[in-house]
């Protein structure tokens, strides 16, 4: 019986431990990306993902010696971006946008969006970087 009680307590702890394991592993966007190193990019959509906790945008980027670079672009959650007017039928792989962006603190091709200028829809403002109300 005692060891069936260890057991139980056991499986309480890792039930109660389990769900907060995405929000460990969630990063502030201030402790990734660097709201005074920004940068537009313009170039070709690879890849759109419509996922939670964040937008991510693949864009392959003709940098200044003229070999493309893909770069992953980070906005906000997809229901705020919608809430903005960004929707999945406004950018799909092989448009040509730009964003700007708040670039990656290690020095990758990765950028968290301030605002995304989709053709035939405009600018669409993700509330960046170093915005009180970018997701953490």
């Amino acid at each position: 019986m005692r060891r069936f009680g260890g057991v139980l307590i056991a499986g309480l702890v890792a039930c109660a431990v389990a769900p907060a394991a995405p929000v460990l592993a969630h990063h502030t966007v201030a402790g990734v990306y660097d709201p005074a190193k920004r940068a537009t990019l313009s170039g070709v959509v690879s890849d759109v993902e419509w996922k939670q906790p964040h937008m991510v945008v693949h864009m392959d980027v003709k940098g200044d010696d003229g070999r493309v670079v893909m770069w992953e672009v980070e906005a906000q959650a997809p229901l705020i971006m919608r809430s903005h007017g960004l929707l999945q039928d406004n950018i799909k792989p092989g448009m040509t946008i730009s964003s700007t962006v708040c670039l990656a603190r290690d020095g990758s091709h990765r950028g968290y969006a301030q605002s995304f200028t989709v053709p035939d829809h405009g600018t669409v403002i993700s509330l960046g970087c170093n915005s009180a109300h970018s997701t953490p």
